[in-house]
């Protein structure tokens, strides 16, 4: 869904399918705290005084498998003459515009090892952000593949046990006779239905997350009811954060408000911040272009003016910032809240229907033989 709010889904937007599963998979190979890390330290022992292929030397070293493959590849390119955002922007699977960008700036202001020092914030303050989306998602992921496990176990091993006892299914009741044939159409296709379902599930998922699917499904989202505000509150921080850091790292307002687009994770906050950019260049102000819109809240909007007029607008970006990392923690608060008692009553619906299914035959039966 949307709620994955990594910069990394507009790019695979653009990506064939062979490309984005082999982007998927170093992802995999090469967790975003390695990559953190790497920066972390790449940034402490630059500010020492260890020249930068030395430092990446070292990391190289003491690292293993694809994530030596990757120090070395970027060694390797600044051995050969490229400035570091060029390496690493050879590999966009690990590091992802903001980066970029801050470490360009670095270069061109002399005060890399600062900017790595901000990427490095950057990334773990997302991170966090994403652990605790993925661990409120954790519930309800765990609730589905329960209930699911427990249909089809009722279905495969109970049912058919019922099935002789039962008779004739055209006089049984309606919901009995639907899972009475479903549990011998899972019987008859078990085989390939399990990966039917697998396959239809990543097509689903590739289809959502294209460039149309996007554009489709995106705006729905955000009208789901305490998924949308969760995925509000994510790209609206997210976006001010990216917002803030490139500013106040001396970058340009119209870059900053590109790299906003492609870091919102959501289709019509990309929008937003394409429109917002457009305006800028026609000598706009950012706060103007999100007077009255629906997605940012107008107190925001009021702060980013008072900023702008100011010149204080990093330093209030960064509160903004601030201030909607607690909406976020907030948010999924009450996406929890929400869905843990819905799953709940769904699971027991769904189970307590197949279970009545199964008894109201019986009660049914019984009275027919005392008959």
């Amino acid at each position: 869904m949307a709620v994955a709010v990594n910069a990394g889904n507009q790019q695979q937007g653009k990506m064939g399918l062979q490309e984005r599963f082999q982007y998927k998979l170093k992802q995999m190979q090469v967790p975003q705290e390695e990559i953190l890390d790497l920066i972390g330290q790449l940034g402490i022992m630059f500010e020492t005084g260890l020249n930068l292929a030395s430092a990446l030397e070292v990391l190289e070293k003491q690292s293993t498998g694809p994530m030596s493959q990757l120090v070395q590849d970027i060694r390797e390119a600044v051995e050969d003459g490229k400035p570091l955002s060029q390496a690493m922007g050879e590999h966009p699977w690990a590091f992802n515009s903001v980066a970029l960008a801050l470490v360009r700036a670095g270069e061109m202001t002399g005060d890399l090892g600062s900017m790595l020092r901000k990427v490095s914030d950057f990334m773990e303050r997302d991170i966090g952000t994403r652990k605790k989306v993925k661990g409120a998602m954790a519930y309800p992921a765990f609730m589905a593949f329960l209930a699911t496990c427990v249909v089809i176990f009722l279905l495969i091993n109970v049912f058919p046990k019922f099935a002789e006892l039962f008779g004739d299914r055209a006089k049984l009741p309606g919901p009995t006779r639907f899972f009475l044939n479903l549990s011998d159409f899972i019987q008859a296709h078990g085989a390939w239905l399990f990966p039917a379902v697998i396959v239809g599930g990543v097509v689903g998922i590739t289809v959502i997350r294209s460039k149309k699917g996007r554009e489709i499904f995106d705006p729905i989202w955000l009208r789901v009811p305490a998924f949308g505000p969760l995925i509000k509150a994510i790209a609206i921080s997210r976006a001010f954060h990216v917002l803030g850091v490139m500013l106040g790292a001396g970058l340009n307002v119209l870059e900053a408000l590109r790299t906003a687009a492609d870091v919102s994770g959501n289709h019509e906050y990309e929008k937003l911040w394409t429109q917002s950019r457009l305006d800028v260049e026609q000598g706009g102000d950012i706060s103007a272009s999100l007077m009255d819109n629906p997605l940012v809240p107008g107190t925001e909007t009021a702060m980013v003016s008072l900023g702008e007029r100011s010149g204080s607008l990093p330093d209030v970006l960064e509160k903004i910032t601030k201030h909607h990392e607690k909406k976020v923690e907030g948010a999924i608060k009450a996406f929890v809240a929400t869905i843990e008692p819905a799953m709940t009553i769904i699971m027991g619906a769904v189970v307590a229907l197949i279970v009545s299914s199964l008894i109201m035959p019986m009660f049914n039966l019984s009275a027919a033989l005392r008959d």
